[in-house]
């Protein structure tokens, strides 16, 4: 490097330069003035420098390590391991090409019914095994509920289609993912309208295979819930049945009205389903239901193009929305009196935890898990950290999945990540991306 030569160039284009090419220049100044001149280009010279290394030192810092994995499992599939430099943290990225018609985007629900539980890693086997796809790769999915809650154990808390079925209900509206039959990519807000018909009466239907607990005044539940209701002995039930099944976005069937029942936790018929309401409901509210009585089901999905999702996942939380991160995570972690890497809190969003995401633009959708809880290897990442990384990405939008000990990242049948829970964890449903079998 040759600064005299650099800054003699009076024809570069720098700003600076032209000035400090005149300074250089040997004006009749006293020797006191000629010194005090020289400090001032020094000064300004050491500045550029400074800018200049800073500059270099933010940009390596932002981009960390990536470590390139399974290159060759399939074309249109980019999948890393992102060792952040900020922090240590370590996190596993797949990355899809959405114009390789070859790979998919799928959903998968524990045992094929709500009240289930089941590892990522057996979801994603069992997928494989019906032979005209082959998961290539697994991560869980949503909330709901893990531990047995009164045999409700596996009830999802958010959005989950499946081959089109609608199996529960969108309840964070924003944090919703969806996939149309024609490979469109749909985030939130969607929402729900369903509505039973007997005679003059119209009844609303608030939630699909939920608890009553959840808040829930009406609810239908369909055989894809599992033998029974599992609600407690109050409440109202009605049995339908004569259904179409299963249900979807965008559904209408005539039903009969077989049972009325004015207990809780009644058997689920196979071609049919239960509307069930809270006690605090008024009798006269379903006093229209009599036996034998027809019906009329009616649900769609709002905006109407989410009538034509194949697979659809909800979380908790929009992290990105149009290429910028939540403003309310940022103001959180603006807020914070004092950032310790790695910390734990009772404020989730800014607690250092295991994370899994769900992220996506124009070219590619972008499925991350984040490992933590393990010093020494991986400490977790605030939800606000995780989003910036999702921006540097290039996601355009992105949703939170739940975290934590379920946060699990499957490749081609194998566990990649390290579990926070030392082993693989039981979840509630999972994302895969699939590739068409090769006959």
């Amino acid at each position: 490097m040759q600064p005299l030569k650099f800054i003699e160039n009076e024809r570069s284009d720098s700003p600076f330069l032209p000035t400090i090419s005149k300074m250089t220049k040997k004006p009749k100044r006293t020797d006191r003035e000629g010194r005090s001149h020289q400090r001032l280009i020094k000064v300004i010279y050491a500045f550029l420098i400074f800018c200049f290394f800073i500059n270099i030192c933010g940009a390596a810092q932002a981009v960390g390590k990536r470590t390139d994995l399974f290159q060759d499992l399939h074309s249109g599939l980019d999948i890393y391991r992102y060792d952040w430099d900020v922090e240590q943290c370590a996190l596993y990225v797949a990355e899809m090409d959405r114009s390789n018609q070859r790979l998919h985007f799928e959903t998968a629900i524990a045992g094929d019914q709500i009240l289930g539980k089941e590892t990522v890693r057996s979801m994603a086997h069992r997928r494989s095994r019906q032979g005209d796809r082959r998961v290539l790769i697994a991560i869980n999915g949503g909330f709901g509920v893990l531990g047995d809650m009164r045999g409700y154990g596996g009830v999802l808390e958010n959005l989950h289609i499946q081959n089109g079925e609608l199996m529960t209900q969108p309840t964070d509206l924003e944090a919703c993912f969806g996939v149309t039959d024609k490979g469109e990519f749909l985030i939130g807000p969607v929402q729900m309208k369903a509505t039973v018909t007997i005679g003059d009466g119209i009844f609303p239907i608030e939630c699909i295979n939920q608890r009553r607990q959840d808040g829930c005044k009406s609810i239908l539940y369909t055989p894809r819930m599992g033998y029974s209701t599992h609600t407690n002995r109050r409440g109202l039930e009605v049995t339908l049945t004569e259904l179409k099944l299963p249900i979807t976005g965008s559904y209408e069937s005539q039903l009969i009205v077989s049972e009325f029942q004015e207990v809780g936790n009644n058997p689920i018929p196979k071609n049919g389903a239960i509307l069930s309401f809270r006690q605090r409901v008024k009798k006269e509210f379903v006093s229209q239901f009599s036996k034998a009585q027809r019906g009329r089901l009616e649900i769609s999905l709002q905006p109407p193009i989410w009538n034509d999702v194949v697979h659809a996942i909800g979380g908790r939380m929009r992290l990105v929305k149009n290429g910028k991160v939540n403003e309310m995570l940022e103001k959180m972690h603006r807020g914070e009196k004092k950032h310790t890497p790695g910390k734990r809190t009772p404020v989730l969003a800014l607690s250092h935890e295991p994370r899994t995401v769900l992220g996506y633009n124009d070219q590619k959708l972008i499925l991350i898990v984040v490992d933590g809880r393990q010093p020494g290897y991986s400490t977790g990442m605030s939800l606000y950290e995780l989003s910036t990384i999702l921006v540097e990405l290039g996601a355009t939008e992105a949703i939170n999945l739940d975290g934590g000990s379920s946060s699990t990242f499957i490749v081609d049948g194998k566990v990649v990540n390290r579990p926070s829970g030392q082993q693989e964890r039981d979840v509630l449903n999972a994302v895969f991306i699939t590739a068409d079998s090769e006959n």
